[in-house]
């Protein structure tokens, strides 16, 4: 009997075992913005690398050690401070990212966040207030470029409206300006030469908590007679005085991801853009900035009203009730001070709330549309749609991207 001939198969050849990857983390650790960035990371490296990582626990000042010029790693991710810093990391054959963008033409790419849109978030928030009166608190001119260009589109957006704005710098001192104490006693000078009620940009949360020391010192009240809003959000610093900080949330970890995803990139030798703009989340909101500075009683006890009842299904004949003003007198007199009407007040105050209910709960669209206050789930998703510019969906889902940016992988 025949044997059919055996086919023999050449043995299978296995890919070779790629090394693994060595990153060095230059990334503060003494704040929660670094922190943040340092989470994303981790979180891009659990979801598509494997990397051995050189990190240790380091302050935002703190000089990057002279052997890293020398170190024979595959990539880097830091907190470019200084001149020197650049210069040594870029005696390095490593690959870098940085993820602060305050030493311009480094060669590096930064990934930052976008300066632009949280100027828009600040004064869109300090604008609703009310306020007439708007200031900046910066640090000195040229200390750190990424704040002057919050605080410089933050200008152009208070400017644009109308404002004039007062501002802030430290005076004196040398390159690094005065101490702490002079320039503190610069600042309460400053807060008191204010014209009040006033709303008050700080570059970052530290300057908005020396802001509230200084209005303390002042015996200013806060939010009474100035709101301060900061950058940042991060929780411990703004929970460090009796008046709690509002401030917005830059998003950090969205950072890292980023950051970790263009090295990555730059390992396999793809190229990648020079500046990648992360947008911040929101403004949390707290003590700092919960006030209305508008002089007219009735109108600030309708915005009140509002704020406290507009997720309890109100329309405006029931906020025209609650202050006994004639309906066409109290919607002139709304729209000549806030400059929008007592209907739209109420949809804005509810429309804030499906945000927050969006980001922080996994209820449906259709009961959070209830919870707000909604007529309908339809009315609320249309509206949501044409105020936000994207559907609720949407919204959730990039909320969820940017605070675990890959969910759904191992």
């Amino acid at each position: 009997m025949l044997r059919p001939f055996l086919t023999l198969r050449p043995p299978e050849v296995l890919p070779a075992m790629q090394p693994t990857p060595r990153v060095a983390l230059f990334v503060e650790t003494s704040r929660a913005y670094g922190r943040g960035v340092l989470k994303g990371i981790w979180q891009h490296v659990q979801a598509h690398d494997r990397w051995s990582i050189l990190f240790r626990p380091r302050g935002l000042e703190e000089p990057t050690p002279a052997w890293m010029a020398s170190w024979q790693g595959d990539g880097i991710i830091a907190h470019v401070t200084s001149l020197r810093t650049a210069a040594v990391l870029k005696r390095s054959a490593a690959p870098c990212v940085d993820v602060l963008g305050d030493i311009p033409n480094t060669g590096f790419p930064v990934v930052k966040t976008d300066c632009l849109r949280i100027a828009e978030l600040a004064f869109g928030h300090l604008a609703g207030l009310g306020l007439k009166n708007i200031g900046i608190c910066g640090m000195r001119r040229g200390h750190r470029p990424r704040l002057d260009e919050r605080c410089d589109a933050f200008q152009s957006l208070a400017e644009d409206a109308g404002y004039d704005v007062n501002i802030f710098q430290p005076r004196g001192g040398g390159q690094y300006g005065p101490s702490w104490a002079k320039e503190q006693k610069q600042l309460v000078d400053w807060v008191r030469s204010l014209p009040k009620p006033i709303g008050i940009f700080a570059c970052n949360d530290i300057r908005g908590r020396e802001t509230l020391d200084a209005c303390a010192t002042a015996d200013i009240p806060v939010p009474e007679r100035v709101a301060v809003i900061g950058v940042g959000n991060d929780e411990l610093l703004c929970e460090l005085s009796d008046q709690r900080l509002t401030s917005v949330d830059v998003n950090p970890i969205r950072v890292g991801y980023q950051a970790a995803d263009l090295l990555s990139r730059m390992m396999q030798g793809q190229n990648v853009p020079a500046k990648f703009n992360v947008s911040p989340r929101r403004v949390v909101e707290r003590q700092s900035t919960d006030m209305l500075a508008v002089e007219d009683p009735e109108v600030a006890d309708a915005v009140k009203y509002i704020r406290l009842h507009a997720c309890d299904a109100i329309d405006v004949n029931d906020v025209v009730q609650e202050v006994a003003v004639g309906r066409r007198v109290l919607e002139r007199r709304f729209r000549d001070l806030l400059g929008r009407s007592l209907k739209s007040e109420i949809v804005r105050v509810r429309l804030a709330r499906a945000r927050e209910l969006l980001i922080e709960t996994s209820l449906s669209a259709t009961t959070i549309s209830y919870r707000c206050g909604f007529s309908s789930p339809a009315y609320f998703m249309d509206h949501f749609h044409k105020k936000v510019g994207v559907t609720t969906k949407e919204f959730r889902e990039s909320a969820r991207r940017e605070e675990d940016p890959d969910p759904d992988e191992d």
